[in-house]
């Protein structure tokens, strides 16, 4: 944590930024909206080295600021968004693997006797506490309650084809700091595959009922649902799971992307209505370009006139997908444009894990390199499973216009739920002791007045996909810890990026290795039953 005249020192930046700009209210705060991808690379957008157009992508990094050494909370999705809507590693709840499907309750509430607010206090509360509105849209895997026919709570996956539609879930968003959310509880891989819309089921069809008479049980392979795309079915080979009749997966970015831009459109009437101008948050988790890979055919949603084309336009279906979010982020971006708050608008765009595994992936151009340089890939210890795109962008787009500097670019090592602490310093809020444990505030890195060799943090830990295997990392050296609490690899990223010299067994390293694993087991020993200690100072405006 920074010193009061440090702190001071930013916004003083950010009010002369404010007050230069003569349409500007001084005290106006921005609008934020944070943009999640799912399963995207190191290396896959263009700005990066991707072949895959993402123009949009690559815009708000010419025209904000790009991260070179910033990594996903987790190498693998569901523990990832736990941390990247609290702040705080994915073993903090004690349940480090994730919260994943509704079967398993919130990883909000889950252990949230062990913090003083009872729960795990998520980005959009303080957001609310800040006067903002907020809302989230997209893929969840957050974990909540869902009842069968008889009211009674389903705790087992394989029973959640007996979900009572109608009943709707509870214990989600709504409960934890979003006053709308629109979303897939489990993404598109998992069931219930269909739209909740405030904890209700909302049917594709929306003259349909809200009950079981608007599902199906569905089976692993592809349906014809619309005349804009192929659906599939990818995670029920062996149980039937149950969904919307109407559920097409190649046109679940399209439902999200419109929901999100009418969501904004909504709050712009409601604020000249209400004479008010109140900021919004809008958090956006895409389902691209985790499988099933179902590129829609136009994304403008009518396929009778292709305008705006996804399938085949870069050649295969993954690469399509790609494509395909870069439309959702462009169309997003247009919408602000629009309503006049581009400007004023601090937009962060990450992705929840490192690259997809090549089995797995189809490019239309093979020599695009979704991991560039980095070892291994999503779920993996190593580089390529945790190591991801971080832009950020807030200003116009010019250097005079922007508290971003357009084209900047950071080496700083960060994780992505830092943007969690990062909005606690941006609304001037204390962060309680026990919330938020492992976040530091970007906003120093931001504004250029944190210089890039003073360390954001001392240290970071990371997380494979397998919960109990992890690492830490001070500096460049990486130290591998793994199930059994046994170090196990050492690597120098700053001569040694793609992790192939193991420098263990070096005498010279014998006691940083030693150190290092101390460190790494007082901060997380593994016992999903200990509260180990904060990794970073907890915000405070003194």
């Amino acid at each position: 944590m920074k010193p009061l005249h440090y702190t001071l020192y930013i916004l003083i930046s950010l009010l002369f930024f404010f007050s230069a700009k003569s349409q500007k209210n001084p005290d106006k705060l921005p609008n934020v909206v944070f943009i999640l991808a799912d399963d995207v690379g190191y290396a896959d957008l263009g700005i990066d080295g991707g072949t895959v157009p993402t123009p949009n992508i690559d815009s708000l990094a010419m025209q904000g600021m790009r991260f070179t050494d910033a990594h996903s909370p987790a190498a693998l999705c569901a523990p990832s968004r736990f941390s990247l809507l609290t702040g705080s590693y994915p073993y903090r709840n004690g349940r480090p693997g994730g919260s994943w499907d509704v079967n398993n309750s919130s990883g909000f509430s889950f252990n949230g006797d062990r913090t003083n607010a009872g729960r795990h206090i998520t980005v959009g509360e303080i957001m609310q506490n800040a006067g903002y509105k907020t809302a989230f849209f997209g893929k969840m895997h957050l974990g909540g309650n869902v009842y069968d026919a008889n009211g009674e709570v389903i705790r087992e996956k394989n029973k959640l084809n007996t979900m009572d539609y109608s009943r709707g879930v509870d214990d989600a968003l709504s409960n934890h700091g979003f006053d709308y959310w629109l979303g897939l509880l489990s993404g598109i891989q998992h069931e219930p595959y269909a739209y909740f819309e405030n904890g209700n089921y909302r049917p594709v069809d929306l003259r349909s009922p809200a009950t079981n008479e608007s599902t199906r049980l569905l089976k692993n392979g592809f349906y014809r649902v619309s005349d804009n795309g192929l659906s599939e079915i990818v995670e029920a080979g062996n149980v039937p799971a149950r969904g919307d009749v109407n559920y097409d997966s190649s046109q679940a970015g399209i439902i999200l992307t419109n929901g999100a831009v009418q969501f904004i459109d909504h709050h712009v009437k409601e604020n000249k209505h209400q004479g008010k101008d109140q900021p919004f948050l809008l958090y956006f988790a895409s389902q691209a370009i985790h499988v099933p890979h179902t590129p829609p055919f136009d994304f403008d949603g009518d396929p009778e006139t292709i305008d705006e084309q996804v399938y085949g336009k870069t050649g295969a279906v993954t690469s399509d997908m790609l494509y395909e979010l870069d439309l959702q982020v462009g169309k997003i971006i247009e919408k602000l444009r629009e309503e006049g708050l581009l400007e004023n608008t601090l937009i962060i765009f990450t992705s929840d894990n490192g690259a997809l595994w090549p089995r797995v992936t189809h490019y239309g151009d093979p020599s695009h390199d979704n991991n560039g340089p980095l070892r291994d890939y999503k779920a993996s210890i190593y580089e390529g499973g945790h190591r991801v795109p971080f832009i950020a962008k807030w200003g116009d787009g010019t250097e005079a216009g922007s508290v971003i500097k357009p084209g900047s670019v950071s080496d700083q090592l960060i994780v992505g739920h830092d943007w969690v602490a990062t909005m606690y310093e941006l609304t001037l809020q204390n962060m309680q002791e026990d919330q938020a444990k492992d976040s530091a505030s970007l906003l120093p890195i931001l504004t250029g007045n944190q210089p890039e060799n003073e360390p954001l943090h001392e240290f970071v830990l990371y997380q494979a996909g397998f919960a109990f295997d992890g690492a830490i990392r001070e500096g460049n050296l990486v130290l591998m810890v793994d199930r059994e609490n046994k170090a196990t690899e050492l690597y120098d990223l700053s001569t040694d990026l793609g992790q192939e010299k193991n420098l263990i067994e070096k005498p010279e390293f014998k006691e940083i290795v030693k150190r290092l694993k101390a460190k790494f087991l007082k901060y997380n020993d593994h016992d999903t039953e200990s509260t180990e200690p904060r990794t970073t100072q907890a915000f405070r405006i003194k």
